[in-house]
């Protein structure tokens, strides 16, 4: 006999959360609206809610520490180092094993091109509630 421990709602919100940070705050910085949406309509990292989490307390502590390094290294911008790129492809791999689909890699986030930040990204969180 094997006893298992299920993840707990608030792991998921927070799961949830950090994917959201990840779509509204770092993939702006480097991809397009148009790229976004299709990122969101191949479900990576499970943005549509379609597949909740189903797995275990420590694959939800995994998924959490995962995306949580991989957004530091990013924003932190250490991706040049190669200790870094090592890093990020280690937790790259974490996620994908896990089963939440990831296909970036760390070239894609090593120069910011702002493009949905130019243009106004339907993606970004308003600095604020008010409507000017």
């Amino acid at each position: 006999m094997k006893i298992v421990y299920a993840s707990t709602s608030e792991q998921e919100k927070k799961i949830n959360s950090l994917v959201e940070y990840f779509y509204s705050t770092i993939l702006p910085k480097y991809f397009s609206d148009k790229d976004i949406n299709q990122f969101i309509q191949m479900n990576l990292l499970n943005v549509s809610g379609s597949n909740e989490l189903s797995g275990t307390l420590k694959e939800a502590y995994q998924i959490i520490s995962s995306l949580e390094t991989i957004c530091f290294l990013i924003e932190s911008k250490s991706l040049r180092e190669d200790k870094y790129q090592e890093m990020f492809d280690k937790n790259v791999h974490i996620l994908n094993h896990l089963g939440l689909s990831f296909p970036f890699s760390y070239e894609q986030f090593l120069s910011e091109k702002n493009v949905s930040m130019e243009m106004g990204s339907i993606h970004v969180k308003a600095a604020n509630q008010w409507l000017v």
